[in-house]
């Protein structure tokens, strides 16, 4: 499993794999029919919000569930599903509040979705009642957040089940459904007047076959479904709003550095637009997560590489774009030295850092849902805010 936490969400005493599988199975899919792309139309507004570079700017956490239950069971407690309870609310905005004393500034936020079920965090997106509800409930969630004195906000789509592309159980006839969600969303992050980028889906960026001997070997996916379904919501997201308000797909960081310049070099393939005509986001975004074949240093100096060797010239904007740090581990002086070790090395430009619940420091608990989220809201801002985040 990559990505570490996994993202592994219960759900009638199964576990789906929301999480990125860049191995194995995961990219041996064989390839199926995704539906057309729409067509490339006029969009009616300009694009909104451009972010110039300014950072490192204080950061964050990723503010997901509310709570955790034994276990650290978070599934009956996501924030966006259940908002319209009063309850939730006023304790999310107790949650906001102690946060922003403690010293931080930005936020990821974010909604699970998946066709035909639901859960207390997964939203079913095949269910109009449910997303429109969702939609209410991240309409007041950014008020409250920006009411709380918070100044930017990444909003992150993870999609599980059938609807992500890189499940094995991948279904390609879901994507048009995964893209009506995001439109459902979307108003709410625009109508808020808080600075936002969008993530259209979390580590969902793919790789290509890293084919020996051949040109272009970014033309060729390592699994058909998932690059072309990534393709097809970049298509339609760029016609009905261009780029500016999207870092695109996230990517986990790999170990293997070969691994790691075959996923930035396949974003020639997943950002074109219709008829090799690619237009990228202005900022990315990663998950780094060191381990004990490679640090956080080790995994961002490889992702920097990557960028760099394949766009020497500066033409393709990927030698210098700004890479927002959307995941590290909770509150870890080691990761945020190694990070800041990282950006002082590389010179890459990173606007903030989000870190996720996970403390993977000695006495934290572990087992079940606790490898892969374990810290309760609200959130301290210490170790990276010491290293300058």
């Amino acid at each position: 499993m990559t990505g570490l936490h996994g993202r592994w969400i219960s759900f009638l005493g199964v576990r789906v794999a929301s999480g990125l599988l860049a191995f194995g199975a995961a990219d041996c899919v064989p390839a199926a029919t995704v539906p057309p792309r729409l067509p490339l139309v006029a969009r009616d507004t300009p694009p909104t919000r451009p972010f110039p570079y300014a950072g490192p700017l204080r950061g964050g956490s990723n503010f997901l569930w509310y709570t955790l239950g034994p276990g650290c069971d978070r599934e009956p407690y996501g924030i966006v599903p259940n908002y319209h309870q009063p309850e939730v609310r006023a304790q999310v905005r107790a949650q906001l509040a102690a946060m922003a004393a403690a010293g931080m500034t930005r936020m990821s936020l974010g909604v699970h979705f998946t066709h035909g079920w639901s859960t207390g965090t997964v939203v079913d997106s095949g269910d109009p009642v449910a997303v429109a509800l969702a939609a209410r409930n991240a309409v007041n969630l950014l008020a409250d957040v920006k009411a709380a004195g918070y100044h930017q906000v990444l909003f992150r789509f993870f999609p599980v089940g059938t609807i992500n592309p890189p499940n094995p159980d991948f279904d390609p006839s879901q994507v048009n459904e995964y893209w009506n969600f995001i439109q459902a969303i979307r108003p709410a992050l625009v109508d808020a007047q808080l600075p936002y980028l969008i993530d259209l889906g979390v580590e969902a960026l793919p790789r290509d076959s890293d084919l020996p001997f051949i040109p272009d070997p970014w033309k060729y996916p390592r699994n058909a479904n998932w690059s072309r379904a990534v393709r097809t919501l970049w298509q339609n997201y760029y016609a009905a709003f261009g780029n500016a308000d999207t870092i695109g797909f996230s990517s986990l960081t790999d170990a293997d550095a070969d691994v790691m310049r075959s996923r930035v070099r396949h974003m020639r393939y997943v950002y074109d637009i219709g008829g090799g005509n690619p237009r990228y986001p202005a900022t990315f975004a990663i998950d780094v997560y060191g381990n004990a074949n490679a640090n956080e240093a080790v995994k961002f100096t490889q992702y920097d590489q990557a960028l760099r060797r394949e766009d020497t010239s500066g033409a393709l904007g990927w030698r210098d774009a700004p890479v927002i740090v959307a995941e590290a581990y909770y509150d870890d002086p080691v990761a945020a030295e190694n990070l800041q070790a990282a950006m002082k090395g590389t010179g890459r430009k990173v606007p903030f850092l989000t870190q996720w619940p996970l403390d993977r420091g000695s006495g934290a608990p572990t087992g079940g849902n606790c490898d892969a989220t374990n810290v309760l809201p609200p959130f301290t801002w210490s170790a990276y805010g010491h290293y300058g985040f």
